[in-house]
């Protein structure tokens, strides 16, 4: 099945009826029959659905339950089971205190409603065929949340469409998160815990390995995997790309807004909140053991309280020498991951999810702008104006908020991203780099939010009729959705994002610096706000301060 319509894009969007069509063509009709499927894996069999053409086996366990003696430690293997286990439901989340966005309505797409528990080393396949020997492409996509919560379950992450779309298999994962999956205990006690600072990256691996052992069986190809993600999601790939023992599970890689991974700290730069938790826990070094038999309720609410006490997130992974050995764009991470494809993005205006918390900030003056910029970036009122300039330079009707936006924007996502392209890029024998942004504005709210951190989820699924409230109606939502679609699937199977829908993309190189604009129409560019990425190259933002960049005052 080619992935690339036949009817040429202008075309295709003046096609009467197109806003209607899609979505039919996606979702399927609510009535469709949901055929029971059997299949026979490594572990035992398993029971779940084809359902429009695409078979899903969801809540498939990878790794044993990691509650009890197993919590803190490397994960298990799964015990093989007789009979056949269902496989028609999603499984349990890793234990947090919240997996969506806060009740946001235009993220409601967002929610996941599934259970939290321990047992949560679990993924979900969707392919077209159960033809082993089919070698379709593998999409490994790795949830957002942070380190914090999330999980690779919901409406919007259900994987049918894209596996449809792209002929390619498509795998979810859950594993552990926050203090279950990343707490630095090695200072403590390494012999017994010197897994416990990244479990959750270790529950990825063994995932992988369980895609490697085991993916042909569902027709796909173990020795071409792509893993995407998104936010957190992305910021572990680029953990990953540094990982030795993550060489060969994977042959390509997308991160979308994951630039927090780009800069992992060391495991002494958790240490008080770790001690934090140890002491709101009324534990001790030699007594670590209890910390395994509190209940995961327990341990969350200790978790919070370390936070506030410690004034540090906690929950990230860290170099541990003994998994994590070094930066993803160090020389030496470098030469892990070189003959692995890379692909980085973000959206146009990532931090306006961000500033929504209070709605005045869309509406600041340009004195009310100047002040947030000297509070939070520490610069002086000359260099504002010089950044002021150079973005109105390519968007003369920026108003103070939209610049405001597009700093915070490219700070914390852009320029760490086309960075680490740079960086990969210049360096001797390494594959190549491509760098998208994703440009498509949602039309809620006037439009003001622009394309704000997340939004691009659903359009890399193929979901965007599962999140009307944000996206509106009409077609260029669905068109832009295939043309993120397609750029992905021909990345997973060439290493290159080419394809029909699109201008020529080349690769991303320190003097051609190629940006792919993703929108219902795509334009690659050359040096995408060029002037403004000088402009604001030396600004910095203390992580301790972080909330005052959002923080409305008058």
């Amino acid at each position: 099945m080619s992935f690339v319509p036949t009817t040429p894009r202008r075309q295709f969007l003046s096609i009467a009826g197109a806003a209607m069509a899609l979505p039919a063509l996606w979702a399927g009709s609510a009535a469709a029959a949901m055929q029971p499927a059997v299949i026979e894996t490594r572990d035992g069999k398993l029971r779940g659905v084809r359902s429009n053409g695409v078979y899903s086996f969801k809540g498939v366990p990878y790794a044993a339950d990691t509650g009890g003696a197993n919590r803190f430690q490397a994960p298990r293997p799964v015990a093989k089971w007789t009979g056949i286990r269902d496989a028609t439901t999603y499984g349990a989340m890793s234990p947090q205190i919240k997996s969506g966005m806060g009740g946001d309505e235009l993220f409601e797409w967002y929610e996941q409603k599934e259970p939290l528990g321990e047992d949560c080393c679990v993924l979900n396949v969707f392919t077209r065929g159960l033809d082993a020997g089919a070698k379709r492409p593998v999409m490994f996509y790795i949830h957002g949340g942070g380190y914090i919560n999330g999980g690779g379950a919901g409406e919007a992450l259900d994987g049918s469409n894209l596996a449809s779309f792209g002929d390619v298999v498509v795998v979810t994962i859950n594993h552990r998160l926050n203090a279950f999956g990343y707490t630095q205990l090695s200072h403590l006690d390494a012999e017994r815990f010197g897994d416990a600072a990244n479990a959750g990256h270790l529950d990825i691996l063994a995932a992988l390995e369980w895609v490697r052992d085991a993916i042909a069986t569902f027709g796909g190809d173990p020795g071409n995997v792509t893993v995407f993600g998104q936010s957190g999601g992305g910021s572990k790939i680029m953990a990953l790309l540094g990982m030795k023992k993550a060489q060969g599970l994977f042959h390509r890689a997308i991160s979308m807004s994951g630039a927090a991974g780009l800069a992992i700290d060391p495991a002494s730069a958790m240490q008080p909140y770790v001690d934090a938790l140890v002491n709101e826990l009324g534990l001790s070094a030699g007594h670590l053991e209890a910390m395994q038999r509190i209940p995961f309720e327990a341990l969350l609410a200790a978790r919070s309280r370390a936070v506030r006490q410690s004034g540090l997130e906690g929950a990230r992974p860290v170099i541990d020498g003994r998994h994590i050995t070094t930066q993803p764009m160090s020389v030496e991470g470098l030469a892990t991951h070189a003959q692995v494809p890379l692909m980085v993005g973000c959206t146009r205006t990532e931090a306006s999810l961000f500033f929504r918390d209070d709605m005045r900030n869309f509406a600041l003056s340009e004195a009310q702008m100047r002040e947030r910029m000297r509070r939070v970036f520490k610069v002086d009122d000359g260099t504002i104006t010089a950044i002021m300039k150079a973005y109105r330079e390519a968007e003369p009707a920026m108003s103070p908020s939209d610049i405001l936006i597009a700093v915070a924007s490219d700070v914390q996502f852009r320029r760490p991203l086309t960075r680490a392209a740079e960086t990969k890029s210049g360096a001797a024998g390494q594959a190549p780099v491509y760098v998208y942004n994703f440009n498509w504005t949602i039309p809620a709210l006037g439009g003001l939010l622009g394309a704000p951190h997340a939004v691009d989820i659903p359009f890399a699924f193929g979901t965007v009729d599962k999140a009307r409230a944000m996206t509106g109606p009409g077609a260029a939502a669905f068109e832009t959705s295939m043309n993120m679609m397609a750029a992905f699937v021909a990345f997973a199977r060439t290493g290159r994002p080419d394809n029909d829908r699109m201008p020529a993309w080349r690769p991303y190189t320190a003097s051609s610096r190629t940006t792919m604009l993703i929108d219902a129409e795509c334009r690659a560019v050359t040096g995408y706000r060029a002037a403004a990425t000088v402009a604001i190259q030396d600004l910095r933002i203390d992580p301790f301060n972080r909330a005052a960049l959002y923080r409305f005052s008058a």
